[in-house]
């Protein structure tokens, strides 16, 4: 199968990828819109016929995307938060089109990870624990916050001057709600791993958000401080990078929360 997201997040559609990966034993590959509208969908003979969309807005590329699938006769599903105009819903099957109206990317992982875990019946010790985090999160909130509070108090602070953001594949739903809804008027910028290294000669200050499993691929980017390179502040969360993103969109959004108490 292949994955692919139109509008303002590429996150969620990264997030079923990762857990489809490492959870089933889908062959998911995720696909940037612009490569399958103009590279995969015309040129590919055989091999993966089916795609699901995940849109968060943006009804013009998703159109292009849907019109390319539907020439090249693809079996496609859409999954979208945002609501969806009548020319869309033309363009897709009505029983391979869901609408889940959230803008909140939190709630939109966790609608990803529940989907994936009942996907498995809640089987497998990955899978299960998947679940069951997802549907206990409510009691682990206050503990969780107070565990990482002076790690949020930290970023506030780093915060207040411009900044770029970086993240391992597992935390791209973090670092997009840092880049995107932060309560800052403060330039931040979204930059790749590989590509921080190329943009520190402009923004001197890094926020690096990780898990402690995916040490090794952020060692680039904390040699930067060693080197008196750049200022990086890193926000790791020590959990399963499948739950990860969960925990560091309910971090964030406790420090925005932070941020309009002025506390």
């Amino acid at each position: 199968m292949l994955i692919t997201y139109t509008g303002m997040y590429v996150s969620p559609a990264n997030y079923l990828f990762l857990l489809l990966r490492s959870l089933t034993s889908i062959n998911a590959y995720a696909v940037e819109p612009e490569a399958m509208t103009y590279y995969v969908a015309p040129y590919c003979e055989g091999g993966i016929r089916r795609v699901l969309i995940i849109s968060n807005g943006g009804d013009s590329s998703l159109i292009r995307v849907l019109d390319q699938l539907n020439l090249t006769d693809y079996e496609v599903m859409l999954l979208s938060f945002t609501p969806l105009s009548d020319a869309v819903k033309a363009r897709v099957r009505d029983d391979l089109l869901i609408t889940v109206l959230t803008p909140d990317l939190l709630q939109q992982h966790i609608l990803i990870g529940l989907a994936v875990s009942e996907f498995l019946n809640r089987s497998g010790v990955r899978g299960y624990r998947l679940w069951y985090e997802l549907t206990n999160l409510k009691p682990v909130l206050k503990d969780l916050i107070a565990g990482y509070m002076s790690k949020l108090l930290e970023v506030r602070e780093f915060a207040k001057e411009p900044f770029i953001i970086s993240s391992t594949p597992s935390m791209l739903g973090p670092a997009e709600y840092v880049a995107y809804h932060y309560n800052s008027p403060v330039p931040r910028y979204l930059i790749t791993l590989y590509n921080v290294k190329h943009y520190v000669r402009y923004v001197k200050k890094v926020l690096l958000i990780s898990t402690d499993v995916e040490e090794f691929s952020v060692k680039e980017v904390r040699n930067l401080k060693l080197s008196n390179i750049a200022d990086v502040c890193e926000l790791r969360v020590k959990t399963d990078p499948l739950t990860a993103p969960i925990y560091g969109l309910i971090l964030l959004t406790a420090l925005n929360k932070l941020g309009d108490l002025n506390v």
